[in-house]
């Protein structure tokens, strides 16, 4: 089932308005632009669906994909994906849940919304309490009132209590989480070994006119060159701008005194602790030591503890107790000392390595210290510099007025969608590339590196198949390589059906002089290190014993099964992989007759569309 259509009804909106609340999103959007106009994009039955709802729904669902994607979304490329139907299908839902509601008479009380609000530490006051005044501030920052996200409160509520009743009987086969764990746990062990193409007796030969012609007009999406874009570019990063600052020999040194930490290297003992609870076991066990009777580990031992918990790794003398610092660090040499006090009560120290501190010279860290100063000054040149050249471009500026009146340089280059070298590489420059309009320089583009550029498109090379007579000896190659996958992978199949008619695969690697690799117990998913992701998948549809092929670039793996052990249900470590799957069996199980009963809910209620109030509402999204 597509998820959209599964009625992802809890709390959906409510949480994506408490998210714009939280994270301080007033002026995103419906925030700061006033309400859209009250016409409804849609109705179930009685039940509308706001414009609000809907230009808030759908700025959340861009939000979240510019978060994964890392960069902006238009609200063209998300019409263009189907995003604002995807949104359109989540809220019908929803309506159609409310519509079911009101006609069953389900509602919830005050008191559950009043408990739902007092809960949301955004409306809380400095003194951690409900605050009315800071609840009311915050709902403005998104455009409602306190009446409108009470209602939807009240709405999400009663939504999950019907769902939870439509789903509360679903249980799923227990049959059905053998076999899903039945599949996905069985483990399988493989041995195999590889043929290149050197195996192959004969050579390819050379293919006829026919052959060539084949192979082109199977392959053209291989000999069709990108669509390309000719583009004129101004531009400059820190990178680029810092050799030509020059930084005073004063700002050096203060960078040098204020990173003391960093170039002055303390020194540090790598030791060990063990803790006693009274002074007096302390010294008994101190004794012991000194006598020989026993070793530190061994007494660490003793006491129940393992290495990693008396390890306190290497620590610097401000690390320490006063205490135990004067005793750890008046050792001229590795060596055990103590009882001495410590936070956590009598310890006995072992000191296993002394390690010396270091002082990097200013002499020796001005290098580095001026290249970062440099770059700091740089990119802040840019970034200051950066709305005047907004202002030029908004006054008509070329890129070449670019280049002559600021620090931008000029230069051209060749981008298609797979372009990623130079500063094709930053996504906000290559977007700006692929979006730009021909002959029109485009808005500052801040780029990933400090640096800031603008990009103008020349002209836009349209996709082109190239003729058979320019790509011919590339045709060739391909259908030569192809050719040769061929043949070895039917020599490598022959080799296999010997193994099925019963010669022992081992024998079958000794003759070819081949020695055969050896993986698993592995399940489906693997990984089987050596071999492709399909060798596993052949090798969990071959019998054991028996020998299967599987492609590998170049060449074949020749595999075998040498043994399946089926997943084992009775055994103690399972017990959580049986009852995990049957739980998400169940969860599948209730989202699909959840998502049935909303279709239904819904095409009984009938849904109608309004499409000019939806394009008017997400044309004022920005």
């Amino acid at each position: 089932m597509l998820d959209f259509l599964r009625a992802k009804h809890s709390r959906m909106l409510v949480w994506t308005l408490l998210v714009l609340i939280v994270v301080g999103l007033a002026g995103f959007g419906i925030g700061n632009t006033g309400a859209f106009r009250s016409s409804a994009v849609a109705t179930v039955g009685d039940t509308e669906i706001s414009t609000d709802d809907y230009a808030r729904a759908m700025q959340q669902e861009m939000r979240a994909l510019t978060q994964r994607l890392g960069r902006g979304l238009t609200m063209a490329e998300a019409r263009q994906y189907g995003i604002d139907n995807v949104v359109l299908a989540r809220l019908v839902n929803d309506a159609a849940l409310d519509e079911e509601a009101r006609r069953l008479g389900v509602s919830v009380g005050d008191e559950t919304v009043a408990r739902q609000v007092l809960d949301v530490q955004a409306f809380k006051g400095p003194d951690g309490k409900f605050d009315r005044d800071t609840y009311a501030r915050a709902l403005a920052n998104v455009g409602l009132m306190p009446a409108q996200f009470e209602a939807q409160i009240r709405h999400e509520v009663s939504r999950d209590l019907i769902a939870s009743a439509v789903q509360a009987p679903v249980a799923a086969p227990a049959a059905a989480a053998k076999v899903l764990l039945g599949y996905l746990g069985e483990k399988r062990s493989l041995t195999w070994f590889r043929l290149g193409p050197e195996a192959l007796t004969e050579a390819v030969p050379e293919p006829d006119d026919a052959a060539i012609q084949a192979e082109y007009d199977a392959h053209h999406d291989a000999y069709t060159t990108p669509e390309t874009r000719h583009v004129t570019y101004a531009a400059i990063t820190p990178d680029e701008l810092a050799p030509a600052i020059e930084v005073p020999e004063s700002d050096l040194k203060a960078m040098y005194e204020a990173a003391s930490d960093r170039f002055n290297t303390p020194e540090t003992r790598l030791m060990d602790r063990i803790g006693f609870g009274t002074e007096d076991e302390a010294k008994a066990a101190k004794a012991r030591l000194d006598s020989g009777e026993i070793t530190f580990d061994a007494l660490a031992t003793e006491r129940g503890f393992s290495a990693s918990q008396i390890d306190q790794g290497a620590l610097p003398a401000s690390r320490l107790d006063p205490g135990a610092r004067a005793a750890v660090f008046g050792l001229a040499e590795p060596g055990i000392v103590g009882p001495v006090p410590s936070p956590l009560g009598p310890s006995i120290y072992r000191v296993n390595a002394i390690l010396a501190g270091k002082t990097v010279p200013f002499a020796e860290a001005e290098p580095d210290l001026r290249k970062e100063r440099a770059l700091k000054l740089a990119a802040d040149r840019i970034a200051n510099e950066t709305p005047r050249i907004d202002d030029m471009l908004a006054g008509g500026a070329t890129l070449e007025d670019l280049a002559k009146e600021t620090d931008l340089r000029l230069g051209t280059m060749d981008v298609t969608a797979a372009s990623s070298e130079g500063l094709a590489a930053d996504p906000k420059f290559h977007d700006a590339v692929m979006n730009g309009e021909t002959g029109i320089e485009s808005d500052p583009v801040s780029l990933a590196s400090g640096g800031v550029a603008s990009v103008r498109v020349e002209s836009v090379d349209a996709p082109r198949l190239r003729p058979l007579d320019e790509v011919r000896d590339q045709v060739i190659a391909a259908w030569k390589a192809a050719e040769a996958s061929r043949r070895l992978v039917a020599l490598a199949q022959g080799y296999a059906d010997e193994v099925k008619g019963g010669l022992a695969f081992d024998a079958l690697a000794t003759r070819l002089g081949e020695t055969p690799e050896t993986g698993g117990p592995v399940t489906r998913s693997g990984p089987l290190p050596g071999t492709p992701a399909a060798f596993l998948r052949d090798g969990f549809a071959a019998d054991k014993g028996g020998a299967f092929v599987t492609a590998d670039g170049a060449g074949v793996l020749i595999g075998a099964v040498t043994d399946v052990a089926p997943f084992d249900f009775a055994a103690e470590a399972n017990r959580d992989a049986v009852a995990n799957a049957e739980n998400q069996l169940r969860g599948q199980v209730a989202d699909d007759v959840l998502a049935s009963y909303t279709n239904a809910v819904r095409d009984a209620a009938g849904v109608t569309l309004n499409r000019a109030q939806m394009d008017a509402a997400l044309s004022r999204i920005p």
